[in-house]
């Protein structure tokens, strides 16, 4: 009998007691030691808790984050991430157990100057990310910002471009908020996190593996899967315990080091070309297309009710954008409907024909998840014309623009 099975009351028991109970008392805490051949969940646990902290990184954002709650002032906390941060927006979900935590340590009163913002979107990568930034993450004037996208992302170009655009944009960011870096891992050990670990060594962030840290526990019998998870990578509300309670172990271990005498230093050479640097996202509610064409304001994209429409019964003239900037994307959903089809987008970049593309919007078991689609991309800004429509061949079909970014 492994030992997670043993430990199974106790876990529940400990993990209640650690993350509700809550001291009210901002005290540092007494840090933890290795425990060779540990017998007891406490011990695996504590274990578990040293193996999950990557790095604690250069602290001093967060630590004024820290003060700023103690003494009474609004901190912001915000979450990104894709379905693993959204957690269905239960209660138990990883991102609320730890902004409790955050609020109940270290916020005035009954914290109340602590406020919490989940902007995790099911089923999506970096690339989405980083162009929602502006709108999801920097709109909320954050103190700190959580990044998850490591079971979400692969190894590609712009997964990393997008990944290290969005620590960029933060860090740059007015309210100089605190970047922390959440590592994510699938029940086969699934992980992108040891480029996004690099990433995050090069900016001196701190970064949390709830992937190593339950790795630990499982490799060491402590723990089974099917505690953690009902699926295949998405913590149930036990696992989400565990996820925030490595989450509060870090939080105790920043409160309890000396703060550092400087700020982090931003490289001024990034690792990649940041083809996501600088994005603003365009909707029917802040955007006014240069022509509306056959098409419709209202969207049924997940997430996205702000976007474009085409119906099958309406004409095929182009939906039109113009604006000025680097790169350019369509945000478009996946479909389970066979009545949508492919939109067809022309791309104009300084008066020029630059490319024609299309993009399926039909995906068999489509449930409207979004999906970014690169229209152009361009070192130096310029002045864009995108025309949308249905292509020529098949103008009779339903089709959505869920929104249009471009980067400065």
């Amino acid at each position: 009998m492994k030992l997670g099975k043993l430990f199974i009351y106790a876990l529940t028991a400990v993990l209640s007691v650690g993350m509700f109970t809550g001291c009210g008392s901002a005290a540092p805490k007494e840090g933890l030691e290795w425990i060779n051949n540990p017998s007891s969940w406490d011990e695996y646990m504590n274990n578990a808790k040293l193996t999950s902290l990557t790095s604690m990184g250069n602290t001093c954002r967060l630590k004024k984050a820290i003060e700023k709650a103690k003494a009474g002032e609004d901190v912001n906390i915000v979450y990104i991430g894709g379905s693993i941060t959204e957690g269905e927006g239960l209660d138990t979900c990883y991102a609320n157990r730890s902004f409790n935590y955050f609020k109940d340590t270290f916020g005035k009163g009954k914290g109340e100057n602590v406020h919490y913002f989940n902007s995790g979107i099911s089923g999506t990568p970096s690339t989405l990310g980083a162009l929602r930034f502006e709108n999801d993450v920097l709109a909320h004037s954050p103190d700190i910002v959580f990044i998850e996208f490591a079971v979400n992302d692969g190894g590609e170009d712009e997964m990393k471009s997008a990944f290290e655009s969005m620590i960029r944009d933060a860090l740059s960011y007015e309210t100089q908020p605190a970047v922390i870096l959440l590592f994510a891992r699938m029940d086969n050990g699934a992980t992108s996190q040891e480029w996004k670990k690099e990433i995050g060594a090069y900016y001196d962030l701190p970064m949390i593996s709830y992937a190593d840290g339950i790795t630990y526990l499982l490799d060491n019998g402590a723990m089974e899967w099917s505690y953690f998870s009902d699926d295949y990578t998405h913590p149930n509300a036990d696992g989400n315990a565990v996820v925030a309670d490595f989450i509060s172990y870090f939080y105790d271990e920043v409160n309890r080091a000396e703060a550092p005498e400087a700020d982090v230093t931003m490289p001024e050479t990034p690792m990649n070309t940041l083809f996501y640097l600088n994005a603003h996202m365009m909707q029917h509610s802040d955007t006014e297309p240069a022509e509306m064409g056959s098409w419709r304001k209202a969207s049924t994209g997940f997430h996205y009710s702000d976007g474009w429409t085409k119906a099958y019964s309406d004409d095929n003239e182009p939906l039109v954008f113009e604006f000025t900037g680097k790169c350019a994307y369509v945000v478009y959903p996946a479909m389970g409907s066979d009545g949508f089809k492919k939109l067809h987008a022309k791309v104009y970049f300084n008066g020029e024909l630059e490319a024609e593309k299309d993009f399926d919007e039909y995906v068999e078991g489509g449930w409207s998840c979004p999906y970014v689609g690169l229209l152009h991309l361009s070192p130096t800004a310029g002045e864009y014309r995108i025309e949308f429509t249905a292509p020529e061949d098949s103008p009779k079909c339903d089709l959505q623009v869920l929104a249009v970014a471009y980067t400065e």
